[in-house]
């Protein structure tokens, strides 16, 4: 056996024990940024759960008002077998655009837009004159088992999910404590159309105390479909919602305000518990839960407007 060089292996050993120190100084770094990226993710996500709870949980009281809980338990609920004899008085208001009013919109798209200075107006007015805000699943508690409702109750939606109701309506109703619900287009959600919602800005609408509900996938009405078209409709809209929001989701606006018996028995049949037309009135019936009334607010009604009709009501 040929013995090798002793300058070869001293030269092999130093060789060794510089990769050892090289190898034992590259794991220090990788344990001391994966340090530092533990503390700084637990940090950062510890900010933003503070922050979140800022938000969310801990509201101050807006004068008589509960502050609107960001947070909730999203429970599946079911009507009754049998509905019960029961009205209640609780006026639903309408909304569509909340922007500015431009010279260059569509005579349609102009009357479905409320300016968002008159809209903040009308939302100061609202809880200056003791109104109350409430949620959809009051209302279903309210009309299906008698729960009882604030004073002066009163529901707030928005449809087709336009995203200036992120920027324009929520942080006014967040300010005054008060719920909305926010009904969408499900085909529309980070489509091509960028004046509608993406479906991130549709989870932050909803951390800002917007409930969402369905208003079909395409915004079809109907009455004009056959029973399987319209089911779809139905179905399709509300399990891509509840896939991206991780709840369920109950509640429902016919297109255009559409409807007839046959759809409020498919309407049932997809797992909604309640509805809302574009029929007039602040009487809500607990035995036509699919046939709820509501007062429309257009570009033209304004603070006296809106006094006028909740003074009818």
């Amino acid at each position: 056996m040929i013995s090798e060089d002793p300058r070869l292996q001293r030269r092999r050993e130093r060789q060794r024990r510089i990769r050892r120190r090289r190898l034992g100084a590259a794991a220090l770094l990788l344990v001391a940024l994966g340090l530092g990226l533990f503390f700084g993710l637990s940090g950062s996500g510890t900010s933003k759960s503070l922050g979140k709870t800022d938000r969310t949980q801990v509201t101050t009281t807006v004068g008589k008002h509960t502050p609107v809980r960001r947070q909730t338990a999203h429970k599946r609920l079911a009507l009754p077998a049998t509905l019960p004899v029961r009205a209640v008085s609780v006026p639903i208001l309408m909304y569509h655009r909340i922007d500015v009013l431009r010279p260059t919109l569509p005579a349609i798209t102009r009357a479905l837009t409320v300016d968002p200075d008159d809209f903040a107006a009308q939302m100061r007015w609202l809880h200056s004159h003791g109104f109350h805000a409430i949620t959809q699943e009051q209302l279903f508690a309210a009309l299906e088992h008698g729960k009882r409702l604030p004073a002066k109750p009163i529901v707030i939606t928005f449809d087709d999910g336009y995203r200036d109701v992120l920027y324009n309506a929520a942080p006014v109703m967040h300010r005054l404590g008060m719920h909305g619900t926010a009904y969408v287009i499900t085909n529309r959600i980070s489509g091509k159309d960028v004046s509608f919602l993406s479906w991130l800005q549709l989870n932050a609408l909803e951390q800002d105390g917007i409930e969402i509900g369905s208003h079909t996938v395409d915004h079809a009405e109907l009455p004009g479909l056959s029973d399987p078209a319209a089911l779809q409709e139905l179905l399709r809209s509300r399990h891509a919602l509840e896939l991206h929001l991780r709840h369920p989701v109950q509640w429902f606006a016919y297109p255009a305000g559409r409807f007839d018996a046959r759809t409020e028995a498919l309407v049932r049949q997809a797992g909604y518990v309640l509805a809302v037309t574009t029929q007039p009135g602040a009487t809500q019936d607990a035995q036509t839960p699919f046939a709820l009334h509501r007062y429309e607010v257009l570009d033209t009604t304004g603070v006296r407007g809106l006094a006028s009709i909740l003074g009818s009501s």
